[in-house]
């Protein structure tokens, strides 16, 4: 990732891939953005041909986002505006949770912020397991098939999830068995409780073919009053994949409320 530069007229976001993505995935939603916004879009770590503890172990959720913001931090500017998809979103809240003085607006595309009891906890773990292991033993064009249709991606046409397997297989499954290990739902701290807390602008995107990722915008906005809740209807979990003029847009509203050229 290029380092962002200093013009006080061309304010920075960062945007973070979900699961199994890279950050090429938010280049058309970075055509629509500029030239007002300099996009960055950085791999994630296990996402970029490298195993995710090739610097060292990788225990959790929190010392996988350390690691990210470790790596990020010297090439961003003193505030930028935050985005994220899904896991992306759920490292954006995390990040903006411990530098808050550093993130000047935050969207999230499909994110959950946790879970609260132990009993969802353990299911979670159990599922991610499951998926883990198939990741190192399966036939990698079959676990990626049937990935892509839980119930989450009901809405890919099929055509729509061919495209996203093809993308995919160039990952490695067993980085990616660690990756899912390390930033399993049931490892992230419940971030329920800071979200009254964030100071900055914040927006939730979710489509209307995704109906557990609406409720938890509107479990968001009940807490957040000033929350900018988008629904964006006729689409599923991957808003950004499937309309990215229509996220650049809120993107865009909610990341020059602040910055005045």
């Amino acid at each position: 990732m290029t380092p962002a530069p200093n013009a006080e007229d061309r304010p920075a976001v960062l945007l973070l891939h979900g699961f199994m993505g890279t950050g090429s995935d938010w280049l058309d939603t970075a055509r629509h953005l500029a030239p007002t916004l300099h996009c960055l879009m950085p791999d994630l770590p296990g996402h970029d041909g490298q195993p995710p503890d090739s610097a060292g172990p990788v225990d959790g959720f929190d010392a996988y986002s350390r690691r990210l913001w470790r790596s990020l931090e010297p090439l961003l500017p003193r505030r930028f505006a935050l985005a994220g998809y899904s896991l992306g979103g759920r490292l954006a809240l995390d990040l903006a949770c411990r530098h808050p003085e550093r993130i000047s607006a935050l969207i999230l595309e499909s994110a959950h912020p946790g879970l609260a009891t132990p009993a969802e906890r353990q299911e979670r773990a159990r599922r991610d397991e499951d998926w883990a292991r198939r990741f190192e033993n399966g036939p990698w064009p079959t676990v990626l098939a049937d990935w892509y249709r839980q119930p989450v991606f009901a809405s890919l046409t099929d055509a729509q999830r061919d495209a996203f397997i093809a993308r995919r297989a160039r990952h490695a499954p067993q980085a990616l068995a660690q990756v899912l290990r390390a930033t399993s739902l049931s490892r992230q701290t419940d971030r329920w409780p800071d979200l009254p807390r964030l100071p900055m602008p914040v927006a939730y995107i979710a489509g209307t073919e995704d109906p557990k990722f609406c409720a938890v915008g509107e479990r968001i906005a009940r807490m957040l009053p000033a929350l900018t809740l988008v629904k964006l209807g006729g689409l599923g979990h991957n808003c950004h994949a499937a309309a990215p003029e229509r996220v650049a847009a809120v993107i865009h509203r909610l990341c020059t409320v602040e910055h005045v050229p």
